[in-house]
Parts: structure tokens; C-alpha cells; sequence
């Protein structure tokens, strides 16, 4: 792994280490606390970002490492995607240590995530504020999940409650509710931001789809009329197909 790289994903990681203890190992690829050590790591054979998490005992002894997320990294000059791994290994990390930080707006609620663009992108955030509005009895469940894990677990939350949604509708394949939720995902596609292009045909298509043959034809047809989403989502089935650590993801 690089230096550019490592720097980016230290950069999402910074926060944590500093608020959670955490000391570096020499080279800044190991973290450790009192209990837990992380390690991230550059697979470029599977072109994956990894971190792996080990447990710590009384004695200070670092335990086996074991997986706990992944990003795919096809392109290792793409300093963007180590950004975005970044954020998901804070995610998991923050998760795994139980940091509080839940978002409340003005009246003592849990704030509800913003339609508008991060700059000039939509971003995992705007994503899920747009499928609150196709989708309102997911708000309840978005409540639930920012008061349990404090934060907003993007990849948890979107594979959780999103992907069985996109299941059944493609499963009942009413063209009047494809053509209410298939361009909302083209339109946040298009203008968004490289996490969530990602987190849409990586995440949400393909975990809807994943080996159905009938949901991906019917999927193929919903995307006629918008040609980027439906090339990535073509792209990312294939990547599936032949990928075994990609299709382990599901």
C-alpha cells in the first residue's frame, strides 16, 4: 500500500485513534488500545482495502486478526476510494468500540438525514434522505439505527433494510413503482459522489439481485432510459459472477 493511500485512510481514522487510545505500530499499518488492535492492509492481487481487528487480553497480548470490513480497490492511484474505505473502516471501528455520538437536532430528536448536495454531490447521506422519502416507514427504522449505534452505519443500514425493498419490488415487478424508485437511484447515481455510486450498484442493485436472474432482467428494464446506472450495475454483476471474494461480501 502506498503512502498516499495510508494517509488517506489515517485521515478518516484520526478522530478514533485519537478519542479511543490508540497507539501506532512503527510503520502506522497496526493500532492498539487496551482492548482491541486494528490493522489496514492492501490486498492488490484481490484488489481489496482491508481491516482486520484482533482482540487484546489483560496482559496486553494481541489475539488473532481477523476480518471485519473490506473496500474494493481497483484502481490504487484513485486516492478517493481510500477516502471512501476510510470512512467505512471508521464506521466498523466505531461500531466495534461501542462510540456514542448520535446526531440531535434542536428539539432533543434524532435528525433526519439531508436531501441537499455535499458540494456538488450527493452523498450517502442525501441517498438515504431520498429513499426515506420513497420509502417513510424506513424512518422509523433509520431512528432506530442512529440511537443503537450512535452514528450513521451506511452499509449496515442500506443492506439491512433497503436491499429486501428493492427485492420485492423487483420481484413484483409493478412498472409504476419501478419507474417512482429507479430514477431517484439514477438521478443520486449521476450526481453522486464516488461512495455512494459505489454503495448503490455495489450494495443496494447487486445485493438486491445477486444470482436472480429474473430480478436482474427486470432490473435491465427498469434501466433502460438511464444508461450510466445500468453499465455500472452490468459491470458489478459481472464482477460478482466471476469474483469470488466480491460475491463473500454478501
Amino acid at each position: 500500500m502506498n503512502s498516499q493511500v495510508q494517509e488517506k485512510i489515517l485521515e478518516q481514522l484520526n478522530g478514533i485513534i485519537e478519542t479511543a487510545g490508540f497507539k501506532a505500530n512503527e510503520d502506522k499499518t497496526q493500532y492498539q488500545n487496551e482492548k482491541i488492535a486494528f490493522k489496514i492492509s492492501h490486498d492488490e492481487e484481490k484488489k481489496l482495502l482491508l481491516l482486520d481487528i484482533a482482540e487484546v487480553n489483560e496482559a496486553g497480548e494481541v489475539g488473532e486478526f481477523s476480518n471485519a470490513s473490506s473496500w474494493l480497490f481497483d484502481n490504487p492511484e484513485e486516492l478517493r476510494d481510500a477516502e471512501s474505505a476510510g470512512m467505512d473502516f471508521f464506521d466498523t471501528l466505531k461500531n466495534k468500540i461501542g462510540m456514542k455520538g448520535t446526531r440531535i437536532n434542536k428539539n432533543g430528536e434524532i435528525a433526519m438525514p439531508s436531501k441537499e448536495k455535499s458540494g456538488n454531490s450527493f452523498n450517502v447521506e442525501s441517498f438515504c434522505a431520498k429513499m426515506l422519502a420513497v420509502y417513510p416507514q424506513l424512518k422509523d427504522e433509520y431512528k432506530n439505527h442512529i440511537s443503537e449505534y450512535g452514528s450513521f452505519l451506511y452499509v449496515d443500514f442500506f443492506k439491512t433494510h433497503l436491499v429486501p425493498l428493492i427485492e420485492t419490488l423487483l420481484d413484483e415487478n409493478n412498472k409504476k413503482s419501478l419507474k417512482k424508485v429507479f430514477p431517484v437511484l439514477d438521478e443520486v447515481y449521476v450526481g453522486g459522489d464516488r461512495t455512494v455510486q459505489n454503495v448503490i450498484v455495489g450494495v443496494v442493485l447487486c445485493g438486491a439481485v445477486k444470482d436472480n436472474t429474473d430480478r436482474y432482467n427486470t432490473a435491465m428494464e427498469a434501466l433502460a432510459e438511464h444508461q450510466f446506472l445500468k453499465s455500472a450495475f452490468f459491470n458489478i454483476i459481472n464482477r460478482y459472477k466471476k469474483d469470488k471474494k466480491f460475491r463473500a461480501m454478501f
